[in-house]
Order: C-alpha cells, then sequence, then structure tokens
C-alpha cells in the first residue's frame, strides 16, 4: 500500500514540476528577505497551547490529536499516524526523487502539572514549564508544515514531518525507533527541530548508558540489635565505590550518579531505595569498560549481606560516527551566519545519535535560547523569527548538501 502511494506521489511531483517548480525554486530564493513575523507569532501561540495540555497521556494522544487537527486545518491531506502515537505528514518533491528529508520533532513532558505548565507572557519573554524544551520545537515544525502547504514550499527531495513522543516520556525511544524500523531506508538525512539551542552546533558525540538500582533491606525497628545496614547506607556505599572507577586512556568518561532516593524521614528505618546511574563516554570500549565496572560494583556490594539488589538498563545509546553528520553541521553553521546568531559546540542529542546509528545523516536545529532553571524556561521570543529563518535555510541547503557525500557512501 505504501508503495502505491509514493508511485501516485511521485507522478503528482512530475506534474508538479512541470506547472509548480519554478514558482517554487524562486519562493525558495527570497528565503533570506521572507517576513516570518506571522510565522513566528504562530509559533508562539501553538506552543502556548501544546504546553497546557495535560501529558504524558497513552502514546500522547492528547497531543497528538491536537498536532493532527492543526495538520488537517492547513489543508494536508497526507497525513498518517501509527500504533506508537507517531504523527507524519508527507510533502511530494517535484521531480522523481524516492528518498525522502526527515523533519522531526518531541512531543510530550512527563512532568506536567497544570500549574506549573502555564505559560507567562511578556513583550520579550514567555515562561512556563518546559516550554522552550518539549513545546516550541513542535509548534515550530508544526508552523513549518503550514507554511509549506500554504506557500508551495517544495523541494527536489521528499519531506516528511514527523512528530514522536520526547525522551521525557518514552525514554527507550520506542516510538521513534518503531517509525526508523519501517522508514529508515528512505530517509537520506534528517532534522531534529528543537525548541530551544539556537545557535548550537552539536558536534561532541557521547556514547550513554542509564541504569536504574532498586535496594530492598531487612524490615527492623530503630535501635534494634544485629541489623543490617538500611537502604539508605546501601546505597551510600555503592554511590562511594562507584566515585573509585577510574579508566586509562584520554577519553571523556564519567559516571554519574542522577539521582538517589530512600526513606520516609526521621523515625523510620528505610528499607527500600532507587538509584539511578548515567554512564558517559566519547569511545565505545571505554563506555562497556566502564559499564562492566560499575556492574561488578554493584553486584560486590551485596556480598556477604541480607538484602537485595536489583539493577537494570533503561537505555544505551553508542557515540557512532559524527562525520557524517559534517555537511549538515555545515549547513546549519551557513545559516546562523546569514541571521546573525553566534555557534557554540554542544553534545549530540539522543534521536540524532539512533539516526547515526541507522547510517542517517543528521542535526538538530534550535529555535530560541531559554535562561532561567532547568525546568522552567523562559524562551526568548525576538529570537524567533531568526530561529525560523534559520530553519527554512537549513531545510533548502541540507536538501542539497548531502548528494555528494550520499553518493560517496554507496
Amino acid at each position: 500500500m505504501r508503495d502505491i502511494y509514493l508511485f501516485l506521489r511521485r507522478m503528482a511531483g512530475f506534474l508538479g514540476l512541470l506547472f509548480g517548480g519554478k514558482k517554487a525554486w524562486e519562493a525558495r530564493k527570497e528565503l533570506k528577505k521572507l517576513d516570518t513575523a506571522q510565522w513566528s507569532r504562530r509559533i508562539i501561540s501553538d506552543g502556548i497551547l501544546l504546553n497546557e495540555i495535560p501529558s504524558p497521556t497513552e502514546d500522547e494522544h492528547l497531543r497528538m490529536k491536537f498536532i493532527s487537527k492543526r495538520l488537517e486545518e492547513f489543508g494536508i491531506s497526507n497525513v498518517f499516524s501509527d500504533e506508537w502515537g507517531n504523527v507524519l505528514a508527507l510533502f511530494p518533491a517535484f521531480g522523481s526523487r524516492q528518498d525522502f528529508m526527515l523533519l522531526v520533532a518531541e512531543v510530550g513532558d512527563c512532568d506536567y502539572s497544570p500549574l506549573e505548565n502555564s505559560v507567562q507572557i511578556t513583550r520579550e519573554l514567555a515562561s512556563g514549564q518546559n516550554l522552550g524544551e518539549r513545546s516550541i520545537g513542535a509548534a515550530s515544525l508544526l508552523v513549518f508544515a503550514e507554511f509549506a502547504q500554504a506557500t508551495g514550499f517544495h523541494l527536489e527531495k521528499n519531506l516528511m514531518v514527523l512528530f514522536t513522543r520526547s525522551s521525557s516520556v518514552d525514554e527507550r525511544e520506542d516510538a521513534f525507533r518503531h517509525f526508523l524500523g519501517s522508514w529508515a531506508d528512505r530517509i537520506s538525512c534528517a532534522i531534529l527541530v528543537h525548541g530551544t539551542k539556537l545557535g548550537v552546533l552539536e558536534t561532541k558525540p557521547m556514547g550513554t548508558y542509564r541504569l536504574s538500582i532498586n535496594v530492598k533491606s531487612q524490615e527492623r525497628e530503630l535501635l534494634s540489635p544485629n541489623a543490617g545496614p538500611s537502604a539508605a547506607s546501601i546505597m551510600g556505599n555503592i554511590a562511594s565505590r562507584l566515585g573509585d572507577i577510574t579508566w586509562d586512556g584520554p577519553q571523556k568518561a564519567m559516571v554519574n550518579i542522577a539521582r538517589m532516593e530512600a526513606g520516609d524521614g526521621f523515625g523510620h528505618w528505610a528499607t527500600q531505595g532507587e538509584m539511578d546511574i548515567e554512564i558517559i563516554s566519547d569511545d565505545d570500549k571505554t563506555l562497556e569498560s566502564i559499564k562492566h565496572s560499575v556492574v561488578e560494583t554493584i553486584e560486590s556490594a551485596s556480598e556477604g549481606l541480607k538484602y537485595k539488589i536489583e539493577s537494570l538498563i533503561r537505555f544505551r545509546r553508542s557515540v557512532g560516527d559524527p562525520r557524517r553528520n559534517a555537511p549538515l553541521i555545515d549547513t546549519l553553521r551557513t545559516a546562523l551566519e546569514k541571521v546573525q546568531i553566534k555557534t557554540e559546540e554542544g553534545l549530540v542529542s539522543d534521536k540524532i545519535s539512533l539516526l547515526n546509528e541507522k547510517g542517517i545523516p543528521a542535526v538538530c536545529v534550535g529555535m530560541t535560547k531559554a535562561t532561567g532553571n532547568q525546568n522552567r524556561d523562559e524562551i526568548e521570543l525576538g529570537l524567533i523569527d531568526s530561529g525560523f529563518r534559520q530553519l527554512l535555510l537549513v531545510i533548502e541547503g541540507g536538501s542539497r548538501a548531502l548528494e555528494p557525500v550520499k553518493e560517496g557512501q554507496q
């Protein structure tokens, strides 16, 4: 069924090339002069609406329903969804190209609360829990779809716009992995649209392990004799041992105790506890070596004692080969120069790493900058104009940047 649809869409592409190709080419030439103010206002309004929709829900149904409805309102007919909650829209190319440029944004916020996610807005700033991190990126891609439909923004490469669950609500990236399992062979390059990170070039690859430990110690009353250590003491011992792990070589690596919880307060013996551990390295061999040392340390901590320690590997991502992203990074750097945004180096996002694992070059494009604390973003509204123009330039330039590289890889 998918192949039949793609054949019909390619035939439409031939007709589009004959009757609309010149107009679309002229429109792309004017991207540097495009008035982006109306589109920026739409990004802000849709971002606020998204941020205030309850999340998480099953497959992010509520937020995905909002996105699907908006896509239909734009008059886009090629809108699909799958059993994992992914929503995608297809835009045909002018010509017979069969490959796709993937544009993807994340949806969902595991920390949602009606009060904290409510957005406050002034002339320069908008603030709300995870507004920039979780909502502005999805709103920006939604508005790009509206822009592409309204202006006939077509390329020589097919476009696929995807909304998938964020790592905030889908830590193992199951929905995105499912999507890649069906479409990776058709995707030649990808752009992750992020709400913040404007000006960040993700050139620092990092492999990651995320583990969780659950500790259960013996029940006891305070001051009871001959009792073993509490869950809190056990986890403290494990954390101390993990801090002593060392490795050889110049690679950047670390073991991070991301979260540790145990006990109910004064007067209560802590019988249960949980700990989240993050292992990060820029070398896959070092990453595996440290993970092995961490697991051994956890196992040795329970020897000779009457308590239970359970460990679980929640997530793994490889370091990958960031060189495949270089043409898209150069395209992004050029676009940022055109919109006069200074650049800085940053770590590669999880979804970019997953795309690279499939052999797909990818880049992360930020829309604005954020200040404030980790959760309650304060985003700079005035930068969204530049962010949206930059996005259009990267999409247009990225559709051409990888042609020689792709042929060379084959």
